[in-house]
């Protein structure tokens, strides 16, 4: 949730950009139906991207989610048999510990895999290129286009009661 705020609040306040052009401001009740229907999209590739980087953030939990598994600890005597439970990683026995479908589905096949691995790049290539652009271009006002000729701070709707 922390990210599709996060991210509305900045699309709020910078509006809807394709690399350095500007298409549509987002104001209150103001806001054109093509803005909202981009707003939306933009959202919705948010909340997948967020979901597609779960795989790099946490693979310990993507690969076996909160599964334990029982490890019998030797003990000195003949009838305590001591137990302990550990969290399943790569060194669990295959037996105790099932790998989840979506792991499966990502490391079985290799065309999905490809295409994990690429998409990666290709995040971190188009983040680098609008990085330089955003670096080099000049600073522009954060106003202009918001303050029309005719407003100034002494309004007319002030004095009226």
């Amino acid at each position: 949730m922390y990210f599709v705020v996060t991210s509305m609040a900045g699309i709020r306040n910078m509006g809807i950009w394709f690399f350095w052009i500007r298409l549509y401001k987002i104001r209150p009740k103001k806001t054109r139906p093509q803005a909202l229907l981009f707003l939306c999209m933009i959202l919705l590739l948010i909340v997948l991207h967020t979901s597609y980087m779960i795989y790099s953030l946490a693979p310990q939990y993507v690969m076996y989610g909160s599964q334990k598994y029982l490890v019998q600890m030797p003990s000195a005597g003949p009838a305590s048999g001591n137990s302990t439970t550990r969290i399943c990683d790569a060194d669990a026995p295959e037996d105790q510990c099932t790998v989840t479908r979506s792991y499966l589905f990502l490391h079985k096949f290799w065309f999905f895999s490809t295409i994990y691995y690429f998409g990666n790049w290709a995040f971190i290539g188009a983040f680098l290129i609008g990085l330089a652009v955003s670096c080099c271009r000049g600073k522009k006002s954060v106003i202009e286009g918001e303050v029309e000729a005719d407003d100034s701070d002494f309004s007319d709707d002030e004095y009226v009661h």
